[in-house]
């Protein structure tokens, strides 16, 4: 029995024909596109790969600090008015660290290879 490709695999397969095949074939604004669309699919695979479960801790910490349940877009949102009211303190420690951490879990999807994401996540 033959188990279909995941979508990892096809889109890894597809990232590597633009790399390998594509991009050498091409000039100016059409080989700008193609790596354009090779760095978009990274991003998705990433997005398979992290985004589950960076969504999954970021909702566990909107939680503790709104002592509240929600989804994850409902949650920002009510985070997002309390901080606008003052009801949450901007200078308060599980929101500053909790910010933090929701921005290094996008950039590992988003920028990876970002030198200030580098940096900081190795320190």
């Amino acid at each position: 029995m033959n188990n279909p490709p995941s979508k990892e695999e096809l889109i890894i397969s597809i990232i590597n024909y633009i790399e390998n095949d594509v991009i050498s074939e091409l000039k100016g604004q059409k080989r700008f596109h193609a790596h354009v669309a090779k760095n978009s699919l990274n991003i998705i695979l990433r997005q398979l790969r992290l985004e589950e479960e960076n969504n999954s801790k970021e909702k566990k910490r909107l939680k503790e600090i709104l002592k509240i349940d929600g989804d994850l877009i409902e949650l920002n949102k009510i985070l997002c008015e309390k901080i606008n009211n003052d009801e949450i303190n901007i200078n308060d420690n599980n929101l500053i660290d909790h910010l933090y951490k929701t921005t290094m879990e996008k950039l590992s999807i988003d920028q990876p290879n970002y030198s200030g994401y580098l940096a900081e996540k190795n320190n």
